[in-house]
């Protein structure tokens, strides 16, 4: 590993973020081992939430893409609501391999989300969900277009943003906006919720807000 990549691991603050693509797959391959224990400690509520939102929306046998997958939280958690047929894609190789041994996917895919458009067909995906990852993104609202393309009309595209950065980045405007140019139909926006309760960074600070809309 070279001397710079080294450097932007150490700088890597989770409050913070960071959208340099090699420091976030360096932190995140470094956490893999721990990540699971360590999130379950914090009480981390965000995939269960998100699977419990989206999976009345779909029926069983659906394919949904699981954008920046991690470990597996969020495919596991909507296996558990029915069964379907989940891609995972995510930064981190580390994590990729944690993810496949919770037997919750039927493919994962090393993929940068921040190279669009990304390696899958148009209308392929059923839905696509992406949970805990906007924060990582430099622009958003292009892999969420992106998602639009990927999603088959009807479709289903469910995201989650922190209340901190929904704020800063006019996060309210880019849905409109989308919606305005004919991308979607917002389903549901809800109220902002717990995201990292008893990590004392976030605790009822920073908290998530859940988007679902329909692909058009």
């Amino acid at each position: 590993m070279s001397s710079a990549s080294r450097g932007d691991r150490e700088q890597f603050d989770l409050k913070t973020g960071t959208t340099e693509s090699d420091a976030v797959s360096g932190y995140y391959d470094d956490w893999a081992p721990t990540y699971d224990t360590t999130l379950r400690s914090w009480n981390y509520r965000a995939p269960a939430d998100a699977a419990a939102l989206l999976a009345p929306l779909l029926e069983d046998g659906c394919a949904v893409l699981d954008v920046g997958c991690g470990t597996g939280f969020f495919g596991s958690a909507l296996q558990r609501r029915g069964t379907f047929t989940i891609i995972g894609a995510d930064i981190s190789e580390e994590s990729l391999k944690i993810a496949e041994q919770t037997g919750s996917y039927d493919r994962l895919m090393a993929v940068d989300l921040q190279k669009l458009p990304l390696p899958i067909s148009d209308n392929a995906m059923d839905a696509a969900a992406s949970v805990g990852v906007l924060t990582y993104i430099e622009d958003a609202e292009a892999l969420l277009r992106d998602l639009c393309r990927i999603v088959r009309p009807e479709g289903v595209v469910s995201f989650t943003q922190r209340t901190d950065r929904w704020e800063a980045l006019g996060f309210g405007t880019v849905i409109e906006r989308m919606a305005r140019d004919g991308a979607w139909t917002v389903i549901e926006i809800t109220e902002p919720r717990a995201y990292l309760p008893e990590n004392p960074e976030f605790g009822d600070d920073i908290r998530v807000i859940h988007t679902l809309c329909r692909a058009n």
